[in-house]
């Protein structure tokens, strides 16, 4: 049931933010911030342009509502474990990321069959801002954290907003699929 072009300008700036990532993570692990800061910025405003050229150009389309959150999912996994080899990244992070990703993915598989692919909505958006903040700063500016306390998980006010916003993000999103997993059993 995905409808619309798969090739659009809209979807190739967002498949391009996996290779982004790719690159700010090579340039990180070999200790190269100004280009780990160019390739996730980049990263960053690919996501911000995505949809809005998809908007701007009238080509908003099933496969665009897939592939950006898929992007931003191959993207910050990417990050992800870079910054835990690292150690930049706790281990507790790492888990509730890969497993909120894991869990969506899969709920899309299971409940968005025969439904249409769920726009994305502010929690989601405010969770991918601020964990793109937090990765890069993690990345390029790891000793400006924010005071930080054993008893915030080794992390900081930051760390702990950015997960709060990716549990939000992703209860909203089970809501919205039960709630449309109901409207299509009831019809």
């Amino acid at each position: 049931m995905i409808t619309g072009r798969f090739l659009t300008a809209a979807n190739i700036v967002s498949i391009i933010r996996v290779p982004l990532a790719f690159a700010a993570c090579f340039f990180l692990w070999h200790g190269h911030s100004g280009y780990t800061l160019l390739f996730i910025i980049l990263a960053i405003l690919s996501d911000a342009l995505d949809g809005k050229l998809a908007r701007m150009t009238g080509t908003v389309s099933d496969w665009g509502k897939i592939l950006d959150p898929l992007a931003d999912k191959i993207a910050f996994a990417i990050l992800a474990v870079t910054l835990l080899l690292m150690q930049l990244l706790p281990l507790w992070m790492f888990i509730v990321l890969a497993g909120r990703d894991l869990l969506i993915v899969a709920g899309g598989l299971l409940f968005y069959r025969k439904a249409r692919p769920p726009s994305s909505n502010t929690w989601g958006k405010l969770a991918t801002m601020f964990l793109s903040f937090y990765m890069l700063r993690q990345a390029v500016f790891p000793q400006f954290q924010l005071p930080q306390a054993d008893w915030l998980l080794h992390t900081d006010g930051l760390g702990l907003l950015s997960m709060l916003l990716v549990v939000l993000s992703f209860a909203t999103y089970v809501h919205l699929a039960f709630r449309q997993r109901g409207e299509s059993d009831a019809a």
